[in-house]
């Protein structure tokens, strides 16, 4: 599956970044491209950083810090490269009074025509990105008629008691979730990613990196052209069919056994055998080894989603969504029928009645085995019961703010008549 990745603000533009710096490794490692362009072409082709501050600009190391791929706004007008100072709706404002200039240079730089789908990419909190996110996707998608997906990054919990970080969230979740015409919109929690005992900037280059990995194996897949690394395969259209509304992305690894890893191999595995080798036989309690370690990788993804969105019923950990997508990475050795379908029945478990999709990206590792979940059009849970919370707690701040707001005129306005009896200077 092929991108076009558009990062807004210093948040979004940080991971755009990193996007950048998994395709490289993608492509130096695999031979395989997920952003638009040809061979000939820089990985970084299909990558774009829109941002009102020129100095966020300048801390990027993949994106090219050329106007053919960072695109400054406001440089004709009030803000002159300096940001919007955690005001969204200046920035929402500037992307629309630079829409030409945001349109025409991802179109004339960018090969979009070329890619399955384009992301923007921001966090909710700040003034550029979350303002911009909601207008950008609408650009996009009325220019190039393509599906467009937003990645929205909520803050940290230690700024839930900051009026801007919550009223900003809560107004650009509703633009992107409620007035956008966004095909999708992955949610992503910063704090399912931090440690607490890291500095920030360690802890937000680590999360910009864990959010990008997220996507490695299912951008991979279906670009894959080594038929040895080709199993039941998911392409763009499959990922593509499922991506609606509020959506999560999740992926668990495991580490195989020593003695696994010695005797894993290309010819393994259900794809081996379709291809005339033949499976070694081994002992029961073997395949029953890698069966419980596949199922506890399957399990994990979920809880690893990118927002904890599941909910409890009779006890039981249940996810509410109108679809599911498992892809099973590993040795081909374990990429094994049996463990396709506990995978498949897995899901079906656990997310009741949501459409289920499933493949498989056997070979391209030897000593993990990987499960990349997807769960589109989410629903009942604590994903929605996050949102509600945003947007409860912002209307409250706002009339908050307010009543302080007037309480303070109020005021001033009682001294200063004290002062009327005073000779003016």
């Amino acid at each position: 599956m092929k991108l076009v990745v558009v990062g807004t603000g210093q948040g979004g533009s940080n991971i755009a970044d990193e996007f950048v710096a998994l395709g490289q490794w993608v492509w130096t490692n695999r031979r395989v491209r997920i952003f638009t362009g040809t061979e000939a072409d820089p990985i970084a082709k299909g990558v774009f950083a829109v941002n009102l501050g020129a100095g966020d600009l300048y801390g990027l190391e993949h994106i090219p810090q050329t106007d053919d791929h960072t695109i400054l706004m406001g440089t004709t007008d009030e803000f002159r490269g300096r940001g919007a100072g955690k005001v969204n709706a200046d920035g929402a404002e500037q992307a629309r009074r630079d829409s030409r200039k945001i349109v025409s240079t991802i179109r004339d730089h960018g090969d979009v025509y070329s890619a399955d789908a384009i992301m923007v990419i921001a966090t909710t909190a700040g003034g550029t990105g979350s303002g911009s996110v909601g207008v950008i996707v609408d650009l996009l998608k009325e220019e190039f008629k393509k599906p467009v997906y937003a990645m929205l990054v909520l803050p940290f919990e230690n700024q839930y008691d900051e009026p801007d970080s919550v009223i900003n969230t809560a107004t650009c979740l509703k633009k992107v979730l409620e007035n956008s015409k966004a095909d999708a919109v992955f949610l992503v929690d910063n704090q399912k990613f931090a440690r607490k005992q890291d500095a920030m900037g360690v802890n937000f280059a680590t999360i910009n990196r864990k959010i990008a990995d997220s996507f490695m194996d299912i951008l991979c897949v279906g670009e894959e052209t080594d038929r040895r690394f080709i199993g039941e395969v998911l392409d763009a259209n499959d990922v593509i069919r499922i991506l609606k509304g509020p959506t999560v992305i999740g992926v668990s690894h495991a580490a195989l056994p020593v003695t696994r890893k010695a005797r894993t191999g290309n010819g393994g595995g259900l794809f081996g055998r379709l291809r005339g080798s033949e499976r070694q036989q081994q002992h029961f309690s073997v395949s029953k080894a890698q069966i419980e370690r596949a199922q506890t990788v399957v399990t994990q993804a979920l809880a690893e989603l990118s927002l904890d969105c599941e909910y409890i019923e009779e006890g039981k950990v249940l996810y509410d969504a109108q679809h599911v997508l498992g892809l099973f990475s590993g040795p081909a050795v374990e990429a094994t029928e049996e463990i396709v379908e506990m995978m498949d029945n897995t899901f079906a478990e656990l997310v009741p009645g949501a459409g289920r999709r499933k493949g498989t990206y056997p070979g391209r590792t030897s000593d993990t085995i990987s499960v990349t979940a997807i769960v589109a059009n989410i629903g009942e849970g604590k994903a929605m019961d996050r949102i509600e919370w945003f947007y409860r707690e912002a209307a409250n701040m706002m009339n908050t703010s307010r009543d302080r707001r007037e309480g303070r005129g109020r005021r001033w306005e009682d001294i200063s008549k004290l002062s009327d009896a005073l000779p003016n200077l």
